[in-house]
């Protein structure tokens, strides 16, 4: 089986009605064809450059999977036709580097629990300040 990164753009409002549900059709769909999910995660909610299907916003979901490559076009047909999801792009990963993708994406999942440095939100130079601050702190 071969590991393959999946981008999908979700309908965002769909998405702040139901979270779990919403992202559980990517999952479902993967497992529907064959594949096992490695990762799977929230990556961005963005305005999107321009509208598709009417929307202006859009959920960025990304998922690492194991499938056999013969099915990849079942899936992206069946995306096409799944209402919820506006985009989808899915890539073949290199084996050689599929392993540390995995684990990235799955340390991405903690890194955005993580509360937001104090200077955030505070004037450029503040925020500047504080990084020298460190910076000198640490040498």
């Amino acid at each position: 089986m071969v590991v393959y990164e999946g981008m999908f753009i979700l309908d965002a409002a769909k998405f702040a009605r139901d979270q779990a549900a919403t992202a559980q059709q990517v999952t479902d769909l993967i497992t529907q064809f064959g594949g096992t999910i490695l990762a799977s995660r929230l990556w961005d909610e963005r305005k999107l450059a321009y509208p598709i299907k009417g929307h202006r916003k859009g959920i960025y979901w990304l998922t690492y999977f194991r499938m056999e490559g013969t099915n990849i076009a079942l899936l992206e047909r069946q995306c096409e036709i799944t209402e919820d999801i506006l985009r989808k792009l899915i890539l073949k990963i290199d084996p050689r580097i599929a392993d540390a993708m995995v684990e990235h994406a799955l340390a991405g999942e903690s890194l955005q629990k993580r509360p937001a440095p104090a200077f955030v939100g505070q004037p450029a130079g503040a925020a500047i300040s504080a990084v020298v601050e460190q910076e000198n702190d640490e040498e």
